[in-house]
């Protein structure tokens, strides 16, 4: 069985590549939260093997999908958006907490580099993750795009076998 990583389509393959360049940043971004990721005395972020080892659980699905996604795209694209998805989703969620649970993070993260200082009022992440949801939802659009893009070519070419036969 002969794998085939890229479409005959320019604009396919130009779409897959495109995604797999924003989700190999994520994954260079979420490297940085299992090593660690510290600029002299500025800290960004914590390595996870030391505050949330369930991480690695992550990273090793997302190494994963991205996997999937870039040796059979037919059912890689949907596990790797899946993916990308609830994991937005979970972050995103971070946003709408209140009270003890603002508290909560600021004092987690009090360490951590902050672009926005942080608010008790509000929930403002600290820089390591404003970056992480900007490049999840990135890499999400990306392969949603891909994943449409592909769906679309494929019902076209499913059309033309049809009025050819």
């Amino acid at each position: 069985m002969k794998i085939k990583i890229f479409d005959d389509n320019k604009h396919l393959k130009i779409s897959k590549i495109i995604a797999l360049i924003f989700t190999g940043i994520l994954l260079l971004w979420f490297t940085f939260d299992l090593t660690g990721l510290k600029f002299g005395k500025t800290k960004i972020v914590t390595s996870a093997f030391v505050d949330e080892p369930v991480d690695v659980l992550f990273y090793l699905i997302y190494v994963v999908s991205i996997t999937f996604f870039i040796l059979t795209d037919k059912i890689g694209k949907y596990f790797l958006g899946a993916f990308l998805l609830l994991w937005g989703t979970f972050q995103f969620a971070i946003y709408f907490k209140s009270g003890e649970s603002i508290v909560a993070y600021n004092k987690t993260f009090a360490d951590t580099h902050h672009i926005i200082a942080a608010s008790n009022d509000a929930l403002i992440k600290d820089t390591y993750h404003i970056f992480l949801d900007i490049l999840i939802l990135l890499a999400l659009i990306l392969v949603v795009v891909f994943s449409v893009a592909k769906i679309i070519a494929n019902n076209k070419k499913r059309k033309l076998r049809k009025i050819n036969l």
